[in-house]
């Protein structure tokens, strides 16, 4: 009777630690998500090296074929083993009504892939009731799979991530990421241009990739600095900003909130300083 109660008890721990969830469940979502990033992900890394690229060459973005069957080989994996889950893909949009939805973006630098350039990665969240509780990303190039669970960690390769750096932020590197919103928006366009700035005047370096996924890899690793995303598009933003709290990382904001603004570093300080930073310009 004892065991059976410290059980329960257990698993209404986990359940509160991951948004409802158990343990088991999101032991399960995570699997479900690593093999559908690895479906999109080996695809893609086929697709590149055969090359070229097919697609549609906008003036902000880039639309390959490539994406679309990125999409429809991880789809095919979540809806094989949830197929009463909602999905709202970068390419296909939302579909279906579910407490359980998935966040998919099948080719996150797409316009690295398209130019020749090695970094991209294809990414997913599980949100539950709204909330991300499971995060896959993998770089299928360098062959890293990161992934998180809500309240369980993070890691990549299967073992453990712990973010921080010693590096102080003055001879730092840090990622800036604009999202479409932002870019496409000439008032957001010019607020983002000066956090650039304003970022550029306290760190040594300031990154745009173009590939967000790989730059939350690399923050929950220890191998930047910093992080800071300006209106950033919610296909990767939900996958990293999981990642990135479950490896450790301090955050500032979240980048779903109404002034768009997320910033993460390895430690406290660092983090505060960042945002000081990148606020100071928005007043």
């Amino acid at each position: 009777m004892s065991d059976t109660s410290t059980a329960e008890s257990d698993d209404a721990d986990d359940a509160d630690d991951s948004g409802g969830a158990t343990d088991a469940d999101l032991r399960a979502l995570a699997d479900v998500a690593t093999r559908a990033v690895h479906a999109g992900g080996d695809y893609l890394e086929d697709a590149f090296r055969d090359g070229p690229v097919e697609g549609e060459y906008g003036t902000d973005d880039v639309k390959a074929a490539a994406d679309r069957a990125a999409e429809e080989r991880v789809l095919s994996v979540l809806r094989d083993a949830y197929p009463d889950h909602a999905v709202h893909g970068e390419e296909s949009g939302r579909d279906g009504d579910h407490r359980y939805e998935w966040v998919v973006d099948p080719l996150d630098g797409t316009n690295n892939f398209a130019a020749g350039l090695p970094s991209f990665a294809t990414a997913v969240c599980a949100l539950r009731d709204g909330d991300p509780v499971v995060s896959a990303v993998y770089e299928p190039l360098p062959n890293s799979t990161y992934v998180a669970r809500r309240g369980g960690g993070a890691t990549v390769d299967g073992e453990p991530l712990s973010a921080g750096s010693d590096v102080p932020i003055e001879h730092g590197t840090v990622s800036f990421v604009v999202g479409l919103p932002a870019v496409r928006d000439p008032e957001l366009a010019a607020a983002a241009d000066r956090i650039e700035s304003a970022l550029e005047s306290r760190c040594k370096r300031v990154v745009t990739t173009w590939s967000p996924c790989v730059d939350w890899g690399l923050l929950a690793r220890g191998g930047l600095e910093g992080m800071v995303c300006f209106h950033p598009d919610v296909y990767e933003q939900y996958a990293g900003e999981l990642l990135a709290a479950e490896s450790g990382v301090v955050s500032a904001g979240s980048g779903m909130d109404g002034d768009g603004l997320y910033v993460g570093a390895g430690d406290a300080e660092t983090a505060r300083t960042l945002a000081d930073v990148a606020e100071s310009v928005l007043d």
